[in-house]
Protein backbone atom coordinates (compact mmCIF):
# COMPACT_ATOMS: atom_id res chain seq x y z
CA UNK A 1 0.00 0.00 0.00
CA UNK A 2 1.45 3.51 -0.82
CA UNK A 3 0.88 6.18 1.72
CA UNK A 4 -0.74 8.50 -1.10
CA UNK A 5 -2.44 7.52 -4.52
CA UNK A 6 -3.69 10.40 -6.57
CA UNK A 7 -5.61 10.17 -10.06
CA UNK A 8 -6.53 12.74 -11.98
CA UNK A 9 -6.84 15.18 -9.18
CA UNK A 10 -8.14 18.57 -10.47
CA UNK A 11 -8.61 21.58 -8.34
CA UNK A 12 -9.78 24.57 -10.32
CA UNK A 13 -9.86 28.33 -8.99
CA UNK A 14 -12.12 30.35 -11.61
CA UNK A 15 -10.27 29.75 -14.78
CA UNK A 16 -7.02 28.58 -13.08
CA UNK A 17 -6.26 25.25 -12.69
CA UNK A 18 -4.27 25.24 -10.13
CA UNK A 19 -3.54 21.02 -10.08
CA UNK A 20 -4.29 19.23 -13.43
CA UNK A 21 -4.61 15.90 -13.52
CA UNK A 22 -2.33 14.79 -11.16
CA UNK A 23 -1.36 11.89 -11.04
CA UNK A 24 1.07 10.71 -7.99
CA UNK A 25 2.06 7.40 -6.22
CA UNK A 26 4.15 7.55 -2.81
CA UNK A 27 5.62 4.78 -1.38
CA UNK A 28 5.24 4.59 2.51
CA UNK A 29 8.66 5.18 4.40
CA UNK A 30 10.45 7.27 1.85
CA UNK A 31 11.08 11.00 1.54
CA UNK A 32 9.06 11.95 -1.15
CA UNK A 33 10.30 15.47 -3.20
CA UNK A 34 8.18 17.88 -4.93
CA UNK A 35 10.09 19.98 -7.38
CA UNK A 36 8.32 23.41 -8.90
CA UNK A 37 8.93 27.04 -9.15
CA UNK A 38 6.97 29.12 -7.18
CA UNK A 39 3.25 28.94 -8.45
CA UNK A 40 3.74 25.87 -9.83
CA UNK A 41 0.58 24.66 -7.85
CA UNK A 42 2.89 22.40 -5.23
CA UNK A 43 1.25 24.10 -2.15
CA UNK A 44 -2.79 23.07 -3.36
CA UNK A 45 -1.65 19.68 -4.05
CA UNK A 46 -0.60 19.61 -0.08
CA UNK A 47 -3.36 20.98 0.80
CA UNK A 48 -5.49 19.03 -1.62
CA UNK A 49 -3.50 15.68 0.36
CA UNK A 50 -4.52 17.04 3.87
CA UNK A 51 -8.14 17.56 3.46
CA UNK A 52 -7.62 21.50 3.56
CA UNK A 53 -9.18 21.70 0.24
CA UNK A 54 -11.86 19.46 -1.58
CA UNK A 55 -10.52 18.38 -5.33
CA UNK A 56 -12.22 19.70 -8.44
CA UNK A 57 -12.01 16.51 -9.87
CA UNK A 58 -10.35 13.27 -9.82
CA UNK A 59 -9.55 10.80 -6.57
CA UNK A 60 -7.13 10.38 -3.80
CA UNK A 61 -5.83 8.44 -1.25
CA UNK A 62 -4.32 9.31 2.14
CA UNK A 63 -2.53 6.10 4.62
CA UNK A 64 -5.42 3.57 2.60
CA UNK A 65 -8.09 5.99 3.30
CA UNK A 66 -10.17 7.88 0.48
CA UNK A 67 -10.54 11.67 1.41
CA UNK A 68 -13.80 11.79 3.14
CA UNK A 69 -15.79 14.84 4.38
CA UNK A 70 -15.46 15.65 7.99
CA UNK A 71 -13.05 12.66 9.04
CA UNK A 72 -10.87 13.67 11.32
CA UNK A 73 -9.10 11.10 11.91
CA UNK A 74 -6.15 11.10 9.40
CA UNK A 75 -5.15 13.95 11.47
CA UNK A 76 -4.27 12.00 13.96
CA UNK A 77 -1.70 10.33 11.87
CA UNK A 78 -0.40 13.68 9.88
CA UNK A 79 1.97 16.07 10.42
CA UNK A 80 1.56 19.12 8.61
CA UNK A 81 3.80 22.13 8.19
CA UNK A 82 2.12 25.34 5.92
CA UNK A 83 3.51 28.39 4.42
CA UNK A 84 1.15 30.24 5.73
CA UNK A 85 1.29 31.62 9.46
CA UNK A 86 -1.74 30.22 10.36
CA UNK A 87 -1.01 29.99 14.76
CA UNK A 88 -2.47 32.34 16.99
CA UNK A 89 -0.97 35.21 17.15
CA UNK A 90 -1.05 35.92 21.18
CA UNK A 91 0.37 32.54 21.94
CA UNK A 92 3.18 31.27 22.86
CA UNK A 93 5.04 28.57 22.06
CA UNK A 94 5.01 26.38 25.03
CA UNK A 95 0.83 27.10 24.72
CA UNK A 96 0.90 25.94 21.01
CA UNK A 97 2.57 22.93 22.08
CA UNK A 98 0.09 22.33 25.32
CA UNK A 99 -2.89 23.45 23.11
CA UNK A 100 -1.66 20.46 20.48
CA UNK A 101 -0.90 17.88 23.16
CA UNK A 102 -4.81 17.76 24.08
CA UNK A 103 -5.99 16.75 20.77
CA UNK A 104 -3.11 13.91 20.07
CA UNK A 105 -3.57 10.99 22.20
CA UNK A 106 -0.29 9.63 20.72
CA UNK A 107 1.58 12.73 21.57
CA UNK A 108 5.28 12.48 22.87
CA UNK A 109 6.26 14.52 25.39
CA UNK A 110 9.85 13.08 25.73
CA UNK A 111 9.90 13.57 22.14
CA UNK A 112 8.17 17.24 21.83
CA UNK A 113 10.66 18.21 25.10
CA UNK A 114 13.37 16.99 22.36
CA UNK A 115 12.52 19.29 19.92
CA UNK A 116 11.97 22.23 21.52
CA UNK A 117 15.55 22.25 22.99
CA UNK A 118 16.88 20.83 19.74
CA UNK A 119 14.96 23.31 17.64
CA UNK A 120 16.08 26.15 20.33
CA UNK A 121 12.58 27.54 20.50
CA UNK A 122 11.44 30.74 22.49
CA UNK A 123 8.84 28.92 24.85
CA UNK A 124 7.57 32.09 26.25
CA UNK A 125 7.88 34.12 23.12
CA UNK A 126 4.24 34.95 21.36
CA UNK A 127 3.86 33.81 17.88
CA UNK A 128 3.40 36.81 16.33
CA UNK A 129 7.00 37.93 17.24
CA UNK A 130 8.69 35.22 15.80
CA UNK A 131 11.19 35.31 13.29
CA UNK A 132 10.64 33.47 9.95
CA UNK A 133 13.02 30.85 10.81
CA UNK A 134 11.33 30.41 14.76
CA UNK A 135 8.02 30.29 13.56
CA UNK A 136 8.89 27.10 10.64
CA UNK A 137 10.82 25.66 14.03
CA UNK A 138 7.32 25.78 15.95
CA UNK A 139 5.71 24.21 13.06
CA UNK A 140 8.01 21.44 12.55
CA UNK A 141 7.53 20.01 16.61
CA UNK A 142 3.90 20.90 16.41
CA UNK A 143 4.04 18.05 13.36
CA UNK A 144 6.45 15.78 14.54
CA UNK A 145 5.67 15.77 18.04
CA UNK A 146 2.97 13.10 18.27
CA UNK A 147 4.82 10.23 15.97
CA UNK A 148 2.78 10.98 12.67
CA UNK A 149 2.85 8.22 10.01
CA UNK A 150 2.92 10.92 7.42
CA UNK A 151 4.73 14.64 7.46
CA UNK A 152 3.94 17.23 4.91
CA UNK A 153 5.99 19.90 4.28
CA UNK A 154 5.41 23.02 2.13
CA UNK A 155 8.97 24.75 1.10
CA UNK A 156 9.92 24.97 4.59
CA UNK A 157 13.10 26.26 4.40
CA UNK A 158 11.70 29.05 2.01
CA UNK A 159 12.95 32.91 3.59
CA UNK A 160 15.27 31.52 5.56
CA UNK A 161 19.47 32.09 4.95
CA UNK A 162 21.77 29.47 3.95
CA UNK A 163 22.88 29.01 7.03
CA UNK A 164 19.55 28.99 8.45
CA UNK A 165 18.26 26.15 5.37
CA UNK A 166 21.04 23.91 6.15
CA UNK A 167 20.97 23.51 9.75
CA UNK A 168 16.93 23.02 9.79
CA UNK A 169 17.69 20.14 6.73
CA UNK A 170 20.48 18.60 8.87
CA UNK A 171 17.84 18.53 11.92
CA UNK A 172 14.86 17.16 10.13
CA UNK A 173 17.04 14.52 8.31
CA UNK A 174 18.25 13.31 11.66
CA UNK A 175 14.97 13.66 13.21
CA UNK A 176 13.65 11.43 10.33
CA UNK A 177 16.15 8.86 10.48
CA UNK A 178 15.21 7.82 14.32
CA UNK A 179 11.69 6.55 12.90
CA UNK A 180 10.09 5.17 9.75
CA UNK A 181 7.44 7.72 8.32
CA UNK A 182 7.11 8.74 5.08
CA UNK A 183 7.53 12.64 4.22
CA UNK A 184 6.76 15.04 1.12
CA UNK A 185 9.04 17.76 1.27
CA UNK A 186 7.92 20.61 -1.84
CA UNK A 187 10.20 23.27 -2.25
CA UNK A 188 11.43 25.51 -5.46
CA UNK A 189 15.21 24.99 -4.14
CA UNK A 190 16.43 21.89 -6.00
CA UNK A 191 19.64 21.78 -3.56
CA UNK A 192 17.00 20.96 -0.12
CA UNK A 193 15.11 18.64 -2.54
CA UNK A 194 18.34 16.81 -3.43
CA UNK A 195 19.74 16.60 -0.11
CA UNK A 196 15.96 15.36 1.56
CA UNK A 197 14.49 13.09 -0.93
CA UNK A 198 15.02 10.09 -2.53
CA UNK A 199 12.23 10.26 -5.32
CA UNK A 200 10.46 13.53 -6.48
CA UNK A 201 8.12 15.06 -8.58
CA UNK A 202 8.71 17.75 -10.79
CA UNK A 203 5.47 20.24 -11.28
CA UNK A 204 4.95 23.27 -13.13
CA UNK A 205 1.53 25.10 -14.21
CA UNK A 206 -0.56 22.85 -12.13
CA UNK A 207 1.20 19.45 -14.05
CA UNK A 208 3.58 16.54 -12.98
CA UNK A 209 5.69 16.40 -15.40
CA UNK A 210 7.51 13.88 -14.38
CA UNK A 211 8.06 11.09 -11.29
CA UNK A 212 10.32 9.12 -10.04
CA UNK A 213 13.61 8.14 -8.54
CA UNK A 214 16.10 11.23 -8.61
CA UNK A 215 18.31 9.39 -11.08
CA UNK A 216 15.47 7.91 -13.10
CA UNK A 217 14.33 11.50 -13.36
CA UNK A 218 17.91 13.06 -14.43
CA UNK A 219 18.00 10.20 -17.18
CA UNK A 220 15.13 10.97 -18.81
CA UNK A 221 16.67 14.09 -20.15
CA UNK A 222 20.21 14.06 -21.77
CA UNK A 223 21.93 16.89 -23.26
CA UNK A 224 24.17 16.24 -26.51
CA UNK A 225 26.32 19.30 -27.23
CA UNK A 226 28.19 19.59 -30.94
CA UNK A 227 29.52 22.30 -33.08
CA UNK A 228 28.61 21.55 -36.04
CA UNK A 229 26.02 23.60 -37.63
CA UNK A 230 22.36 22.28 -38.58
CA UNK A 231 19.50 24.00 -39.85
CA UNK A 232 16.49 24.23 -37.69
CA UNK A 233 15.01 21.73 -40.16
CA UNK A 234 17.16 19.14 -39.64
CA UNK A 235 17.51 19.52 -36.00
CA UNK A 236 13.84 18.58 -35.73
CA UNK A 237 14.58 15.11 -36.62
CA UNK A 238 16.97 14.21 -33.80
CA UNK A 239 15.82 10.97 -32.15
CA UNK A 240 13.86 11.77 -28.93
CA UNK A 241 14.48 15.41 -29.10
CA UNK A 242 12.81 17.71 -26.93
CA UNK A 243 14.51 21.09 -26.92
CA UNK A 244 17.48 22.52 -28.70
CA UNK A 245 19.42 25.47 -27.38
CA UNK A 246 21.87 27.19 -29.72
CA UNK A 247 24.73 28.18 -27.25
CA UNK A 248 27.74 30.62 -28.03
CA UNK A 249 30.27 27.81 -28.98
CA UNK A 250 27.77 24.63 -29.09
CA UNK A 251 24.34 23.53 -29.94
CA UNK A 252 22.44 21.44 -27.10
CA UNK A 253 20.04 18.96 -28.18
CA UNK A 254 17.78 17.62 -24.76
CA UNK A 255 16.58 14.21 -26.00
CA UNK A 256 15.22 11.40 -24.55
CA UNK A 257 17.08 8.89 -26.76
CA UNK A 258 20.71 10.18 -26.17
CA UNK A 259 22.39 6.89 -28.27
CA UNK A 260 20.15 6.88 -30.97
CA UNK A 261 20.92 11.25 -31.12
CA UNK A 262 24.04 10.81 -31.22
CA UNK A 263 24.28 8.11 -34.14
CA UNK A 264 22.16 10.67 -35.95
CA UNK A 265 23.95 13.71 -35.62
CA UNK A 266 27.51 12.06 -36.61
CA UNK A 267 25.57 10.65 -39.60
CA UNK A 268 24.72 14.28 -40.34
CA UNK A 269 28.40 15.61 -39.77
CA UNK A 270 28.44 16.74 -36.18
CA UNK A 271 31.36 14.10 -35.29
CA UNK A 272 32.05 15.84 -32.19
CA UNK A 273 28.43 14.94 -30.91
CA UNK A 274 28.93 13.85 -27.22
CA UNK A 275 26.49 13.36 -24.14
CA UNK A 276 27.58 15.49 -21.48
CA UNK A 277 26.33 15.42 -17.61
CA UNK A 278 23.28 16.34 -16.35
CA UNK A 279 22.34 17.80 -13.05
CA UNK A 280 19.28 17.54 -11.29
CA UNK A 281 18.92 21.00 -11.36
CA UNK A 282 19.79 21.51 -15.21
CA UNK A 283 17.24 18.38 -15.52
CA UNK A 284 14.22 20.58 -13.86
CA UNK A 285 14.96 23.87 -16.19
CA UNK A 286 14.93 21.34 -19.31
CA UNK A 287 11.52 19.99 -18.31
CA UNK A 288 9.87 23.36 -17.15
CA UNK A 289 11.74 24.96 -20.36
CA UNK A 290 13.69 27.72 -18.35
CA UNK A 291 17.22 28.54 -18.33
CA UNK A 292 18.90 29.24 -15.60
CA UNK A 293 20.06 32.99 -15.08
Amino acid sequence: MNAIEARELTRVFGSVRAVDSANLDVAQSTVFGLLGPNGAGKSTLLKLLVGHLRPTSGAVSVLGQPLAKGDASRWLRLGYVAQARYLPGWMTPAECLRFARAFRPQWDDAKAARLTTRLELPLNTKVCDLSRGHYVRLQIALAMAHNPDLILLDEPTSGLDPVGRRELLGLLIEELGQRACTVVFSSHLVEDIERMADTLAIMDAGKILACGPIDAIKSSRRRIEFSHQMADAELSAVPGLIAVKREPRATVAVTSEPENAIRFLQSRGAADATMVSNSLEQTFFDYVNRRPE
